[in-house]
């Protein structure tokens, strides 16, 4: 009987657990199905080794398997089948024919420009003759006919022919005659010179592609019915066939010619490539060869031992295990039943590891495990690690040193706390071991240089930190790095290789961290240490405002903050959280700031002219509307909670005895629900330390020559009557964080040693005579 009733409680535990939590295991089901998916197949992990690592045993081939080369290697054959792939072109004489007769009309415009700039100054200087002769009109209207003729002459080869300067004196000496033009024939010779060269370069052939973007050795021209293949340094180039006309122009050409200076851009202007490229045919001729191009290099027989036990593991022995690796890979998809079985005991594998995580936040962290939430947005972190890592290390094949371990790590200890961090560490690193096939190396590498980075902001107060952490996550990678190479005698450039890698990550981590930390805090709603500071500054309007409105209730508020502050370092909660919530936890006292004795700077007291009641509903109304004034000044909830829980449902002591005293002691006749806050009572560590702190801030001053021993009996009082008041019931400070907060006399922790400096007794100087 008693065991069956164990076994129903048992259940009935169980069953309540899995309903309170339904969405948070879900998540947590949900990761381990993802990250499975990245896994690569159990039986391949078997041969899963790193260059220099040395086998456990014997690895013998279970069958006859291809070795597949390099990525490197076979990536360098595909190159050169490329290369072996002669490029194609076609000559096209109709571009050498379209540009002679180009060549044909710029040499008669140039001889109709110089026809008209003849007319012109001819008519020019007959007009001047003719001045004041009876024919002075006809020379008049002869000249400006002239004049517009050459004009318009003269736009239209500037618009033709933007190369040639008019003003350039070599062009104007070559378009200026003293005789008639059409008696000049020079230019016939010129247009033959440079027909004659271009002939002559379009006869041994121009690219119409830079010569060095050819990458065959040979090239593929059609011409006529039969194509030729030759080496592809029997054509030229544009711009070889520039020089070699150069060459050949200084040979026909007199130097002392004005056609020397000219000549020659004349050339360049008109040659133009006459072989030209067939990209979509040769780029099918290389796609096709590369198909062709063999993706093994031989083949390792069935029983054929591929390295004995005890055996370094080189180069050539890594290759045939990835090849080994990559055939069981094969070879599985076409065997679901084993796959079945295979992907089974992976996702169990996965949740054992990814429960040590999960498990340490149920016992230790309850708060987070309940919010899932929390649990998604670790849970995306974790994912976002993982498939990062198989992208770095199963995909692109890159340095495992990439993965951005840290990355999550100094996240979620920003987000949470170390612990949190650290424990997420633990588990991102050992299933990235596991994917490597247990790669301890990197699971040492991995934990160390980030529980140097966790350990470095911890405790976060100020944005530089983040990124001072970058200086330790280097340092860190370069001892472990170092001591990992000299334990393994790796060579110096292999670990100088995987410094550098580590020393990039390091570089990326905090930066990549204050990103998501911005996105995290704004998608999740969560408040991170980062904010907290910032809530800090005295000019954010809130505080400032607080400052002009209520001065006796700010300089109060920054006296709890102290108080709280010591107290969370002294029990090791959150003492940067204890500090903000106190700067705003009275702000609700800005809307009636004048009922509150320590705004009261006058001799009247507004509570004397209103019932007890009346003062009480006004002394309790600061809670809502401090409420109110952090929803509308955007406080975030984890520092709001402080306002209605720093008073809990505790009573409003001095109008209740004033009212209690009005009624001749009948509490009968009371209703004490007018004088008790509206809650709710405390409910973490933090919002229970100021509880007291504030309590404990108010009733101290009201001592009368305050000495030490007066302060600690007044802390022993409160706290006795907020157990008593069972204020502190929901909360999970125990009895002995209580004595902890309060500290000792002669110690450097908890309340009494912050006390002691606000109240220590002064020497009391004699006034001068």
């Amino acid at each position: 009987m008693g065991k069956e009733n164990l076994t129903s409680s048992f259940l009935s535990k169980e069953i309540k657990f899995f309903q309170q939590n339904l969405k948070q295991i879900g998540i947590i089901f949900s990761l381990v199905i993802l990250i499975s998916l990245l896994f690569p197949g159990g039986e391949a992990l078997k041969y899963s080794y790193k260059i220099n690592d040395v086998t456990r045993e014997p690895i013998i081939a279970p069958y006859t398997f291809p070795i597949l080369k390099t990525e490197k290697d076979y990536d360098e054959d595909k190159k050169a089948e490329k290369k072996s792939v002669a490029y194609i072109f076609n000559r096209n004489q109709e571009i050498a024919n379209i540009q002679l007769k180009i060549i044909d009309e710029f040499f008669e415009t140039v001889n109709e420009y110089r026809l008209a700039k003849w007319r012109f100054s001819q008519s020019k200087q007959l007009y001047y003759e003719r001045k004041y002769h009876p024919t002075a009109e006809k020379a008049k209207n002869e000249f400006f006919a002239d004049s517009t003729s050459l004009v318009m002459v003269s736009n239209d080869f500037k618009n033709n022919y933007p190369f040639i300067v008019l003003k350039d004196s070599s062009w104007n000496k070559y378009l200026t005659t003293d005789d008639e033009p059409r008696k000049i024939r020079d230019w016939i010779s010129h247009k033959n010179i440079v027909k004659q060269i271009c002939k002559n370069r379009w006869s041994e052939g121009i690219y119409e592609i830079p010569l060095d973007s050819i990458l065959s050795d040979k090239v593929k021209i059609n011409q006529g019915e039969v194509p030729i293949i030759t080496k592809k340094s029997d054509f030229n180039s544009l711009e070889l066939a520039w020089i070699k006309s150069k060459e050949e122009y200084i040979s026909k050409v007199l130097t002392e010619s004005i056609f020397f200076d000219i000549g020659y851009d004349i050339i360049v202007e008109h040659l133009v490539p006459n072989l030209i490229y067939d990209r979509q045919l040769t780029e099918s001729n290389q796609r096709l060869s590369i198909q062709q191009v063999p993706r093994s290099k031989g083949v390792v027989l069935e029983n054929e031992l591929i390295v004995d036990a005890n055996i370094r593991i080189t180069e050539d022995v890594i290759q045939k295990l990835n090849s080994l690796s990559a055939s069981i890979d094969s070879m599985n998809e076409g065997r679901p039943v084993d796959n079945v079985w295979s992907y089974l005991g992976r996702v169990i594998l996965l949740s054992v590891v990814v429960s040590l995580f999960f498990t340490f936040l149920y016992m230790y962290r309850i708060d987070v495990f309940s919010d899932w939430k929390m649990i998604l947005l670790m849970s995306i972190i974790m994912l976002f690690q993982m498939l990062l890592a198989s992208l770095i290390i199963n995909y692109f094949q890159f340095s495992e040193y990439l993965v951005p371990i840290s990355v999550g790590a100094l996240t979620l200890t920003i987000l949470f706390d170390a612990r949190i961090g650290f424990m997420s560490t633990v588990a991102v690193s050992i299933l990235v071991g596991l994917m490597m096939g247990q790669n301890i190396d990197f699971v040492i590498s991995s934990l160390f240089i980030s529980t140097v980075g966790v350990y470095n902001i911890r405790e976060l107060r100020k944005r530089s930190q983040l990124f001072t952490t970058m200086f330790a996550l280097i340092a860190a990678s370069i001892v472990v790095i170092i001591a990992i190479g000299l334990f393994k005698e790796q060579s110096w450039a292999k670990i100088i290789l995987d410094l550098q890698v580590l020393t990039l990550n390091s570089f990326l981590a905090p930066i990549i961290t204050y990103g998501l930390i911005g996105l995290t805090e704004m998608v999740f709603e969560v408040t991170t240490d980062l904010t907290l500071i910032e809530l800090l500054d005295y000019d954010r309007p809130l505080l400032k405002r607080a400052q002009r409105e209520t001065n006796g209730t700010f300089n109060h508020s920054i006296v709890v903050g102290n108080l709280a502050e010591a107290c969370a370092t002294a029990i090791g909660a959150h003492s940067l959280l204890c500090r903000v919530g106190a700067y705003y936890h009275d702000i609700g006292k800005m809307i009636k700031a004048d009922y509150f004795i320590e705004n009261q700077y006058a001799s009247d007291n507004k509570h004397d002219a209103i019932k007890p009641t009346m003062s009480a509903k006004i002394i309790r109304s600061h809670v809502n509307n401090g409420l109110q004034l952090a929803k509308e000044y955007g406080l975030p909830k984890i520092v709001s909670d402080f306002i209605p829980m720093h008073h809990g449902t505790t009573r409003v002591e001095y109008f209740y005895r004033q009212a209690l005293e009005a009624v001749g002691g009948d509490e009968s006749k009371i209703d004490e629900s007018q004088f008790r806050y509206p809650g709710p009572k405390p409910n973490t560590k933090e919002t229970g330390i100021l509880m007291i702190c504030e309590a404990i801030e108010a009733a101290v001053r009201s001592i009368k020559n305050p000495d030490i021993m007066k302060i600690e009996n007044m802390i022993d009082k409160i706290i006795k009557q907020r157990i008593d008041d069972e204020q502190l019931s929901e909360c999970p400070l125990t009895l002995d964080e209580l004595n902890k907060i309060k500290g000792t006399v002669d110690g450097n922790t908890g309340m009494l040693h912050v006390l002691r400096g606000i109240y220590h007794i002064r020497i009391e100087y004699p006034d001068d005579k």
